[in-house]
């Protein structure tokens, strides 16, 4: 709000010297001296009125400066809060000047930019402010050049860029210093005092806010009553509060004597929170009851402005008649446009869905190949892989059968042990089937919760320390214990448990598997990495996929399906992560998967 109060009162520098060459005063100059008296008093709505009958004139004279009094009706009419007719206004001003005016060309740039930043589109009032600040260092007009400044830093102080709206405030005051302008001296200097206090440089702040107190003392009381607010602001944070509240009650005083109804509302404000601060419970009530009465004024104030910009708008009816028989003469000829845009519209139209057609058409048949491509992997992992442990099975136990009395004890337990893995290779099998069926038809229950991750990990290798001792592997977990993740828990275990799977039957014996835990802002990166033999470049690719070749043998001969890392995908991905894989051979392989922190 500060923002913007500062370019209303700075940007109407711009038109403040509209003047009128002739001797003689004509109707047409009247309406606009009467609209510039009402301006002064802050009474747009009747200035707009004004200005509207100067430009009914104007446009039945044919009056050479009807440029100058459209941008003046337009920043009436921005202040209003009518954009629309603002931008209609502007818009037919800027095809009326003179094309080699760069004055006047500075102050249109300036006029769309006071309408975006009014409507809150900073990046658009930027590059028009931008584009005045070169108009006018091109036409090295002093004054001109502050004001672009100064709207320049308005926008960074309303984008919350603090450190360039101070920068570009200082080159705007040493503009002003230049051409002497004492109350857009105090203004300027007041609001460097506010962008260190945005940005919690309170000394900095102090300095500017005592310089532009004694600047704005002589030139501008409103300022003044302000720097002193901010200045209590200062005395609070540095636990001086009987000082805090002497610059608030003289603050008040001021503002009060002058009727400063802005000055108050931001005051009441700042005592709210002081005495909230101190334990004054009653004297921040009251101070509360008071800012919402100005606020409710203010908003008062606001609603009538903008009933007054409907009124405006019923006014200036008369204009749209009479420019609507121009529009008329030019129908027919926007009509046959119309007509062949539709055309062509339609031919392409129906160009593009031909190419959609054809597009969906070879999607489809991907997916069809696709389709295939997982049934007959289904259908190979249930005749081969599914068969090939439970023919071990058999074959261990009719050795068993045939030859009891003749084996050695331990003879036998090597036999139980075949038995033992060829079970835990059909009994992840069929895990992994049925987690992949559940997936790929959708029906796997998602029942996210907060979970301390270390017990998952935890648990996971405790049921893999066996089959990793026996390869002599250490599994080394590195999770903090205060890592809380919102995750499905059975999915996030099998997940783990394959990857580790993986890990130790890849691995070499005597080596180290390690499942760590990193910080990424919003989610944790899971990696579960081992130093075994590595994974070629060419199988990288596709490695989460239904790839009926990809499965390979451990270091010890352990089977697999190739299935365990399809479903490990599809679970991260449920689970609103990614996972992805690194590897070098003969080195290590690394799969890292991301998980959401369960206080995001």
């Amino acid at each position: 709000m500060k923002n913007k109060l500062l370019i209303l009162l700075l940007s109407g520098v711009i038109f403040s010297n509209l003047a009128f060459s002739e001797e003689k005063i004509s109707p047409i100059d009247s309406c606009f001296e009467a609209a510039k008296q009402y301006e002064a008093v802050s009474d747009l709505y009747n200035a707009a009125l004004c200005y509207s009958d100067g430009i009914k004139l104007a446009r039945k004279a044919d009056y050479p400066k009807l440029h100058e009094l459209l941008i003046a009706y337009c920043r009436a009419l921005t202040y209003l809060g009518d954009y629309a007719s603002a931008l209609a206004n502007l818009e037919e001003a800027e095809l009326l000047a003179p094309p080699d005016d760069e004055s006047f060309r500075g102050r249109v740039k300036t006029a769309y930019g006071t309408i975006y930043f009014f409507q809150g589109n900073f990046d658009e009032s930027l590059k028009y402010y931008e584009e005045a600040l070169v108009c006018a260092e091109n036409h090295g007009k002093s004054s001109a050049i502050a004001i672009a400044q100064t709207n320049i830093a308005c926008v960074y102080g309303e984008k919350k860029e603090y450190e360039q709206a101070a920068e570009m405030f200082k080159k705007s005051l040493e503009t002003l210093e230049e051409v002497k302008d004492s109350s857009s001296i105090g203004v300027t200097i007041y609001n460097i005092a506010l962008c260190y206090i945005d940005l919690e440089k309170y000394e900095e702040a102090s300095v500017y806010l005592k310089h532009a107190s004694d600047v704005a003392k002589r030139s501008n009381v409103e300022i003044y009553t302000l720097c002193l607010q901010g200045l209590a602001k200062i005395e609070v944070h540095n636990g001086n509060y009987d000082e805090a509240e002497r610059l608030l009650n003289e603050s008040e005083r001021i503002a009060d004597e002058n009727h400063f109804r802005q000055a108050l509302r931001s005051l009441y404000k700042e005592k709210k929170t002081f005495y909230v601060k101190l334990g004054r419970y009653r004297e921040a009530y009251e101070s509360l009851s008071k800012y919402q009465e100005f606020s409710d004024s203010l908003f008062s104030a606001d609603t009538k402005s903008k009933l007054n910009t409907q009124r405006i708008r019923f006014e200036l009816r008369e204009k749209e008649l009479q420019i609507e028989d121009q529009k008329n003469t030019i129908e027919q000829q926007r009509m046959m446009r119309i007509f062949l845009f539709v055309v062509i519209g339609l031919l392409l139209v129906l160009i593009a869905m031909i190419i959609r057609i054809w597009h969906i058409q070879r999607v489809r048949n991907k997916e069809l190949v696709e389709i295939n491509s997982t049934k007959d992997k289904f259908l190979s992992i249930i005749s081969h892989d599914l068969k090939n442990p439970a023919i071990a099975i058999r074959n261990v136990l009719q050795v068993l059968a045939d030859n009891y009395e003749t084996l050695s004890r331990e003879e036998i337990l090597e036999l139980g042990i075949q038995v033992l893995q060829a079970s835990e290779e059909q009994v992840k099998l069929i895990y992994d089937l049925l987690n992949w069926s559940q997936m790929e038809v959708g029906r796997m229950p998602y029942n996210p919760t907060d979970l301390k991750f270390v017990e998952l990990v935890d648990n996971v290798v405790r049921l893999n320390k066996m089959h990793a001792a026996s390869k002599g592997i250490d599994i080394n977990v590195e999770v903090p214990d205060d890592v809380i993740v919102y995750a499905d828990k059975n999915m996030i275990e099998t997940v783990l448990r394959n990857l580790l799977s993986n890990a130790i039957k890849f691995s070499n014996e005597n080596s180290e598997i390690k499942i760590s835990v990193a910080d990424a802002g919003r989610q944790y990166v899971v990696s579960v990495m081992d130093n075994g033999v590595g994974i070629s470049k060419d199988r990288l690719n596709g490695i989460f996929g239904m790839n009926a070749n990809k499965s390979t043998v451990g270091t010890n001969g352990e089977t697999g399906n190739g299935l365990g890392l399809a479903v490990c995908e599809q679970m991260v991905r449920k689970n609103g992560g990614t996972i992805s894989v690194e590897s070098e051979v003969g080195k290590y392989t690394k799969f890292n998967f991301t998980i959401k922190k369960a206080n995001v």
